[in-house]
């Protein structure tokens, strides 16, 4: 596929879930945030939030994005990367359950 393929691609699965791979062999997921003439941009989903409830005393269940708790700050749950559309070897929907 070129890169205007791509481009199409992406504007079809605007806001799913899909997996990227790129022509160095490194693989991604997350949903297609923006998409622009020459890039795709992926918010791919970052467990940080969970990484930083160390110590706190109750389980990680019970805390929210947005709940707040001595010590607990919100943080981001996504982090935002560009792909250039010729550097994609593969594009692919995934499944997401909730």
């Amino acid at each position: 596929m070129n890169a205007s393929d791509y481009q199409q691609v992406c504007w079809s699965c605007m806001n799913k879930y899909v997996g990227v791979e790129t022509t160095d062999g490194h693989a991604y997921d997350g949903f297609i945030a923006h998409v622009d003439q020459n890039y795709v941009t992926l918010a791919i989903p970052t467990n940080e939030m969970i990484q930083r409830l160390d110590g706190l005393p109750a389980n990680e269940s019970t805390y929210r994005q947005f709940g707040f708790h001595p010590g607990f700050f919100p943080r981001r749950r996504f982090f935002y990367r560009r792909f250039p559309f010729y550097g994609l070897s593969s594009l692919y929907l995934l499944p997401f359950f909730i």
